[in-house]
Protein backbone atom coordinates (compact mmCIF):
# COMPACT_ATOMS: atom_id res chain seq x y z
CA UNK A 1 0.00 0.00 0.00
CA UNK A 2 2.66 2.42 -0.87
CA UNK A 3 0.31 5.73 -1.29
CA UNK A 4 -1.38 5.07 2.14
CA UNK A 5 2.41 4.81 3.75
CA UNK A 6 3.64 8.04 2.01
CA UNK A 7 0.76 9.57 2.45
CA UNK A 8 0.97 8.93 5.77
CA UNK A 9 4.57 9.49 6.11
CA UNK A 10 3.65 13.47 4.91
CA UNK A 11 0.62 14.00 6.64
CA UNK A 12 2.41 13.36 9.76
CA UNK A 13 6.09 15.11 9.21
CA UNK A 14 4.31 18.02 7.27
CA UNK A 15 2.40 18.70 10.22
CA UNK A 16 4.45 17.99 12.89
CA UNK A 17 7.76 18.90 12.01
CA UNK A 18 6.75 22.97 12.09
CA UNK A 19 4.65 22.54 15.42
CA UNK A 20 7.78 21.10 16.98
CA UNK A 21 9.39 24.22 15.52
CA UNK A 22 7.19 26.87 16.12
CA UNK A 23 8.05 27.55 19.74
CA UNK A 24 12.03 28.50 18.92
CA UNK A 25 10.57 30.49 15.71
CA UNK A 26 8.34 32.61 17.79
CA UNK A 27 5.38 31.11 15.88
CA UNK A 28 2.29 29.68 17.38
CA UNK A 29 1.88 26.09 16.26
CA UNK A 30 -2.32 26.06 16.14
CA UNK A 31 -2.05 29.03 13.04
CA UNK A 32 -0.58 25.94 11.05
CA UNK A 33 -1.38 25.58 7.54
CA UNK A 34 -0.56 24.32 4.10
CA UNK A 35 0.06 25.10 0.34
CA UNK A 36 0.04 22.27 -1.99
CA UNK A 37 0.18 22.51 -5.92
CA UNK A 38 -1.08 19.89 -7.98
CA UNK A 39 -0.21 16.42 -6.41
CA UNK A 40 0.75 18.22 -3.41
CA UNK A 41 -2.87 20.27 -3.28
CA UNK A 42 -4.10 16.74 -3.64
CA UNK A 43 -1.72 15.34 -0.23
CA UNK A 44 -2.41 18.80 1.53
CA UNK A 45 -6.85 18.24 0.81
CA UNK A 46 -6.09 14.74 2.31
CA UNK A 47 -4.68 16.35 5.33
CA UNK A 48 -7.18 18.83 5.95
CA UNK A 49 -10.26 16.14 5.43
CA UNK A 50 -8.46 13.70 7.72
CA UNK A 51 -6.46 14.67 10.00
CA UNK A 52 -7.18 11.68 12.44
CA UNK A 53 -7.52 8.97 10.52
CA UNK A 54 -5.81 6.25 11.70
CA UNK A 55 -5.15 4.55 8.71
CA UNK A 56 -2.61 7.35 7.81
CA UNK A 57 -0.70 7.03 11.20
CA UNK A 58 -0.15 3.39 10.98
CA UNK A 59 3.67 4.63 10.32
CA UNK A 60 5.83 5.72 13.57
CA UNK A 61 7.09 8.83 13.34
CA UNK A 62 9.76 8.81 16.20
CA UNK A 63 8.96 12.01 18.65
CA UNK A 64 5.18 12.43 17.15
CA UNK A 65 3.44 9.21 19.44
CA UNK A 66 -0.37 10.18 18.41
CA UNK A 67 0.11 13.36 16.88
CA UNK A 68 -2.49 15.33 15.21
CA UNK A 69 -2.40 16.66 11.65
CA UNK A 70 -4.98 19.21 12.19
CA UNK A 71 -4.78 22.31 10.14
CA UNK A 72 -6.10 25.53 10.52
CA UNK A 73 -6.21 26.29 6.46
CA UNK A 74 -5.22 25.06 3.07
CA UNK A 75 -4.54 26.88 -0.16
CA UNK A 76 -4.14 24.42 -3.03
CA UNK A 77 -2.89 25.67 -6.70
CA UNK A 78 -4.37 23.29 -9.36
CA UNK A 79 -5.05 20.37 -6.82
CA UNK A 80 -5.82 17.00 -7.85
CA UNK A 81 -9.25 17.51 -6.05
CA UNK A 82 -10.41 13.73 -8.14
CA UNK A 83 -7.61 11.50 -8.84
CA UNK A 84 -9.68 9.39 -10.59
CA UNK A 85 -11.88 12.03 -13.21
CA UNK A 86 -8.16 13.11 -13.75
CA UNK A 87 -6.44 9.51 -14.79
CA UNK A 88 -10.03 9.25 -16.98
CA UNK A 89 -8.71 12.92 -18.40
CA UNK A 90 -5.23 11.08 -19.22
CA UNK A 91 -6.60 8.21 -20.78
CA UNK A 92 -8.41 10.88 -23.26
CA UNK A 93 -6.02 12.80 -24.44
CA UNK A 94 -3.78 9.80 -24.06
CA UNK A 95 -1.30 11.31 -22.01
CA UNK A 96 0.87 7.64 -21.24
CA UNK A 97 3.51 8.73 -19.01
CA UNK A 98 0.69 9.69 -16.87
CA UNK A 99 -1.36 7.45 -17.16
CA UNK A 100 1.69 5.07 -16.12
CA UNK A 101 2.74 7.94 -13.07
CA UNK A 102 -1.02 7.39 -11.66
CA UNK A 103 -0.82 3.76 -11.80
CA UNK A 104 2.71 3.46 -9.91
CA UNK A 105 1.69 6.15 -7.31
CA UNK A 106 -1.95 4.59 -6.40
CA UNK A 107 -1.02 0.57 -5.24
CA UNK A 108 -2.88 -1.27 -4.63
CA UNK A 109 -5.33 0.34 -7.51
CA UNK A 110 -8.45 0.81 -5.11
CA UNK A 111 -6.33 3.56 -3.34
CA UNK A 112 -7.35 5.75 -6.07
CA UNK A 113 -10.98 5.65 -4.98
CA UNK A 114 -10.60 5.62 -1.11
CA UNK A 115 -7.73 8.40 -1.20
CA UNK A 116 -9.84 10.71 -3.05
CA UNK A 117 -10.88 13.93 -1.97
CA UNK A 118 -13.63 14.27 -4.22
CA UNK A 119 -15.07 10.93 -3.06
CA UNK A 120 -14.70 11.06 0.36
CA UNK A 121 -16.83 14.01 0.55
CA UNK A 122 -19.24 12.50 -1.98
CA UNK A 123 -19.28 9.28 0.48
CA UNK A 124 -19.89 11.39 3.01
CA UNK A 125 -17.62 10.78 5.53
CA UNK A 126 -16.50 12.54 8.76
CA UNK A 127 -14.38 15.12 7.65
CA UNK A 128 -12.55 18.26 8.67
CA UNK A 129 -13.24 21.49 6.78
CA UNK A 130 -10.76 23.76 7.09
CA UNK A 131 -11.01 27.25 4.88
CA UNK A 132 -9.53 26.21 1.50
CA UNK A 133 -7.79 28.32 -1.11
CA UNK A 134 -8.04 26.78 -4.99
CA UNK A 135 -6.77 28.37 -7.29
CA UNK A 136 -7.24 26.69 -10.95
CA UNK A 137 -6.07 27.53 -14.72
CA UNK A 138 -8.84 28.13 -17.23
CA UNK A 139 -7.58 26.33 -19.62
CA UNK A 140 -6.00 23.37 -17.78
CA UNK A 141 -6.50 20.23 -19.70
CA UNK A 142 -4.63 17.94 -16.64
CA UNK A 143 -7.16 18.63 -14.21
CA UNK A 144 -10.24 20.35 -15.13
CA UNK A 145 -11.91 23.71 -13.79
CA UNK A 146 -15.26 21.49 -13.64
CA UNK A 147 -13.68 19.01 -11.66
CA UNK A 148 -12.49 22.14 -9.08
CA UNK A 149 -16.10 23.49 -9.48
CA UNK A 150 -17.95 20.03 -8.19
CA UNK A 151 -15.00 20.17 -5.57
CA UNK A 152 -15.82 23.42 -4.57
CA UNK A 153 -19.68 23.12 -4.57
CA UNK A 154 -18.98 19.70 -2.31
CA UNK A 155 -17.01 21.37 -0.05
CA UNK A 156 -19.40 24.07 0.69
CA UNK A 157 -22.05 21.39 0.84
CA UNK A 158 -20.70 19.92 3.56
CA UNK A 159 -20.21 22.66 5.84
CA UNK A 160 -17.04 24.54 4.70
CA UNK A 161 -15.74 27.57 2.80
CA UNK A 162 -13.80 26.93 -0.14
CA UNK A 163 -12.60 30.31 -2.23
CA UNK A 164 -12.39 28.59 -5.92
CA UNK A 165 -10.41 31.13 -8.17
CA UNK A 166 -9.70 31.01 -11.92
CA UNK A 167 -7.36 32.74 -13.72
CA UNK A 168 -8.35 32.85 -17.71
CA UNK A 169 -5.53 32.12 -20.27
CA UNK A 170 -3.63 29.85 -17.66
CA UNK A 171 -2.75 26.19 -18.09
CA UNK A 172 -2.27 23.79 -15.44
CA UNK A 173 1.39 24.87 -14.49
CA UNK A 174 0.94 28.62 -15.35
CA UNK A 175 2.68 29.32 -11.87
CA UNK A 176 5.96 28.31 -12.91
CA UNK A 177 6.06 31.27 -15.32
CA UNK A 178 6.32 34.65 -13.62
CA UNK A 179 4.15 37.46 -14.96
CA UNK A 180 1.06 38.67 -13.70
CA UNK A 181 -1.17 35.81 -12.94
CA UNK A 182 1.59 34.51 -10.86
CA UNK A 183 1.86 37.55 -9.21
CA UNK A 184 -1.80 37.75 -8.71
CA UNK A 185 -1.50 34.00 -7.11
CA UNK A 186 1.08 34.86 -4.76
CA UNK A 187 -0.71 37.78 -3.58
CA UNK A 188 -4.04 36.16 -3.48
CA UNK A 189 -2.51 33.24 -1.12
CA UNK A 190 -1.02 36.30 1.04
CA UNK A 191 -4.07 37.47 1.64
CA UNK A 192 -5.75 34.43 1.81
CA UNK A 193 -3.32 33.54 4.97
CA UNK A 194 -3.60 36.74 6.76
CA UNK A 195 -7.37 36.52 6.73
CA UNK A 196 -7.65 33.37 8.57
CA UNK A 197 -4.49 34.45 11.08
CA UNK A 198 -6.46 37.04 12.03
CA UNK A 199 -9.78 34.86 12.33
CA UNK A 200 -7.48 33.11 14.30
CA UNK A 201 -6.39 35.55 16.73
CA UNK A 202 -9.84 37.27 17.28
CA UNK A 203 -11.41 33.80 17.74
CA UNK A 204 -8.68 33.47 20.84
Amino acid sequence: MRTRRWTARWRRAACWWPRSKAPGWKGEPSTLGLLGSSTGGHIAELIALRPRDARYNAIPLPGAAGVDATVAYVAARSPISDPYARFQQAEKMKRDHMIRNTKSWFVPWETIYEANPQQILDRRESVSLPPLLIMQGALDDNVLPALQEKFAASYRAAGGECQLEIFEGCEHLWIDTPGPQTDRAHAMVKAFIARNLAALRRAA
